[in-house]
This record gives C-alpha cells, sequence and structure tokens, in this order.
C-alpha cells in the first residue's frame, strides 16, 4: 500500500509539454519492443523534456508524429495518457527473434529523430516454478532456452504482496529468490496468500537516434509470466 500510495503522489506531479514548445535535443526517449509470447509486439515510446526524473512528459501536437516500422509496414504511434503520463504505441502481429522495429520522430521544427531501431531478442518459455511458493523459503523459477547475452530481469506483482523487481546476473536459465525478499502486503484485509504474476524479461540494447539529445534508452524485450502461489 505504502508503494501505491508514493506511486500515485509522483504521478499526481507528473507534467507535460506540448511538443511544439521543444527541441528534439532537449528530449529525452525511452522506447521497447516487447513481445509477451501471444505472437505480438508493442512498440512504445514515452519522450522526456529534459531529465525523466523530472516526470514532464511530452505530448505530441502541431504537425508532430511518432511512426513505428517493422518491414514494409508502418504503423503511426497511437497517444495514450493516464494521469498526466503520456505514451505512444503501436501493435505488430510478429514477435519472431532479430525482428527489427524502427521508430521515427517526425517534425518540421528540427530534424526529428528519424531512426532508432529496437531488436528482439530470442525467445524463450518458463520451464518451472510455477505452484505454491514460500516467501519465507528461496525458491527458484527456470526458463529455457538459456545463454544469451541479453539482460534478464525479474519482477512479481500480486494483491498480498508488495510488488518486487530485480536484475539477473546472466542468462543461466534460472534465478533463485531468496527467503524473505517477498513481503506480505501491509493494510488491512490482507490475504496471508494469493496467486502472483512472477514475469522474467529478456532485453536486447537497440540503437537510439542521436537526434534525441537528453539521450535515453531503447530495448528489444521477450517477456514471459508465470502464476505462483505465495504462501507465508
Amino acid at each position: 500500500m505504502k508503494r501505491l500510495v508514493l506511486l500515485l503522489a509522483a504521478l499526481g506531479a507528473c507534467t507535460t509539454t506540448e511538443s511544439s514548445d521543444v527541441f528534439t535535443s532537449g528530449i529525452y526517449a525511452s522506447i521497447t519492443a516487447e513481445a509477451k509470447g501471444d505472437g505480438k509486439t508493442d512498440v512504445g515510446a514515452t519522450l522526456y523534456v529534459g531529465n525523466p526524473l523530472g516526470l514532464n512528459f511530452v505530448q505530441l501536437s502541431g504537425d508532430d508524429r511518432l511512426i513505428a516500422i517493422q518491414g514494409n509496414t508502418s504503423r503511426p504511434m497511437v497517444e495514450a495518457m493516464l494521469l498526466n503520463v503520456v505514451s505512444h504505441h503501436a501493435e505488430f502481429a510478429t514477435d519472431a527473434a532479430g525482428t527489427e522495429f524502427e521508430v521515427v520522430f517526425d517534425r518540421q521544427i528540427d530534424d526529428g529523430a528519424p531512426t532508432s531501431i529496437a531488436t528482439l531478442p530470442a525467445k524463450f518459455d518458463i520451464t518451472g516454478g510455477a505452484g505454491a511458493q514460500s516467501r519465507s523459503s528461496t525458491f527458484a523459477v527456470s526458463w529455457s532456452p538459456s545463454g544469451s547475452t541479453d539482460l534478464m530481469s525479474w519482477q512479481v506483482h500480486g494483491d498480498c504482496i508488495e510488488d518486487e523487481s530485480a536484475p539477473i546476473t546472466g542468462d543461466t536459465g534460472s534465478v533463485l529468490v531468496p527467503a524473505g525478499v517477498l513481503k506480505k502486503r501491509m493494510g488491512n484485509n490482507i490475504a496471508d496468500q494469493c496467486d502472483v504474476t512472477f514475469t522474467i524479461k529478456r532485453s536486447k540494447a537497440g540503437l537510439l537516434d542521436p537526434g534525441y539529445g537528453k539521450g535515453g534508452t531503447i530495448f528489444g524485450i521477450q517477456t514471459r509470466s508465470v502464476i505462483i502461489t505465495s504462501t507465508p
């Protein structure tokens, strides 16, 4: 609950700036191409004015537009807004390893950022870890195939526990979650156990257009999840 309150407070502090009021040299970009194993990929882009910690989101205005391209298919990225958090998305019906997605920031005020490329890493499946897992004991979650040089991480979310996440050292095919890392959520009427979603991500760094003068990140991501029953 405490994390939720802090998150809502942070979201409430967000501001937006129309893109016509800022040059690309003053923008930081966060771009992803994420596949979840259902044959589709969501290409997302979030633009910030300056440092993203300032939570000043860029809202497209005028002739400015974001376009996602895969092969011969081009799609306009559709804006979504939640409590002043602005993002842009386009969906493609492919999730094959090695697929490249290009994100174009097209505008007239300057040269924009015409070529940012995210490439999907190799697919994988979660092979172990489902079922009941005690928070007071170390447990393992495994996946296959492994052995890539890409970044690995995990995160977990559920109604009865605090959200947690962490990087995974190497792509070894398994991760150990130590006893006590998962904690029961504070508050009234919180169940001792519940089903939670445990997610593993494999992320490949992409190529960000240098037109974004404040820098940014770009990743192709394969995401897989398993349901675990979290018990005391």
